[in-house]
């Protein structure tokens, strides 16, 4: 079987966003049938903010993606195939434009052992609506093994999405070109929404807890039962400490907004981002759960593939 090789995209790891703000109006779950942001539907990924959905063949399985990553699918059979949604103010971190990111991406590539990474594509694109896009397509030998990468960057306001397609199989194919193509938006989810009292004070408190740089404080908004798409609250826990501390405590300022808010009885599902000094960062968790009376992160409560 071939390894799987991980889809690295070269950013600066952004803290997996906790934030959020402002008042809602609650709305009634989506029927079972309808894909939605805090339910995975099998072939279909929708993002909470910016909303948009991208379609993947049914028979992929989720893994657990990097920390920069907001979704990742992998082909079933160890083919090698991956796909990942990345969503950020990529270049604004590197101050760099999008037209500089194919360089970026084979360094990120060869700084993990990759051989004889190759530009193939750097070119402008646009989506079925016309929206302007970038193609970036790289080769070269990961593991030993043929590896080839494919993304489509498309900005949107303040931030990058980052469709990403990789494979050990051979060169990448019109269906995995169909996967990065087959962007929708759905412009009508992106506004902000009001939340009720008690969970706008429990984003209230997170906040003044970032801000404060208290990170034994921050993490008492995450409930024990935290499970997001196979990361568990120690092992988020564990990645701030280890890999984004630095960052962390340069934080001087820290607002959450919420796009938007589905009640679910003692839990409630959650889309939006945290501007994060002025720059903005979605959310990756989708729930919150109240426990003994207090709100907590509870993530989306899938346990994937490592």
């Amino acid at each position: 079987m071939k390894k799987l090789v991980p889809l690295f995209l070269p950013i600066a790891i952004a803290l997996l966003a906790w934030s959020f703000l402002a008042p809602a109006y609650a709305r009634e779950p989506a029927s079972e049938e309808k894909p939605t942001f805090y339910r995975l539907t099998p072939g279909v990924y929708v993002n909470g903010w910016p909303r948009f959905t991208v379609t993947y063949p049914k028979d992929w399985v989720e893994a657990t993606p990097l920390p920069q990553e907001a979704f990742r699918a992998v082909s079933p059979g160890g083919t090698g195939d991956v796909f990942v949604v990345g969503v950020g103010p990529f270049p604004a971190l590197f101050g760099q434009p999008m037209d500089k990111a194919a360089d970026l991406i084979a360094g990120s590539f060869k700084a993990i052992s990759a051989k004889d990474m190759t530009v193939v594509t750097n070119r402008p694109s646009r989506l079925s609506n016309g929206t302007p896009a970038r193609e970036i397509e790289l080769r070269g030998i990961m593991s030993g093994l043929p590896f080839n990468y494919f993304c489509l960057g498309v900005e949107h306001g303040d931030v990058w999405i980052m469709l990403q397609v990789s494979s050990q199989s051979g060169r990448i194919g019109d269906h995995l070109r169909a996967i990065v193509y087959s962007l929708q938006y759905e412009p009508s989810k992106d506004e902000p929404v009001k939340v009720p009292p008690d969970v706008k004070e429990f984003f209230d408190s997170l906040r003044n807890a970032v801000i404060s740089h208290d990170l034994p404080k921050v993490m008492t908004h995450y409930s024990d039962r935290f499970l997001n798409s196979g990361v568990r609250k120690g092992g988020f826990e564990l990645f701030l400490r280890e890999m984004a501390m630095p960052r962390f405590n340069l934080i001087t300022s820290f607002e959450e907004i919420i796009t938007d808010f589905i009640s679910a009885g003692d839990r409630a599902h959650v889309a939006g981002f945290a501007v994060r000094n002025r720059i903005k960062f979605p959310f990756i968790p989708t729930s919150i759960i109240k426990e003994n009376g207090e709100w907590k992160w509870y993530g989306n409560q899938r346990d994937v593939s490592p």
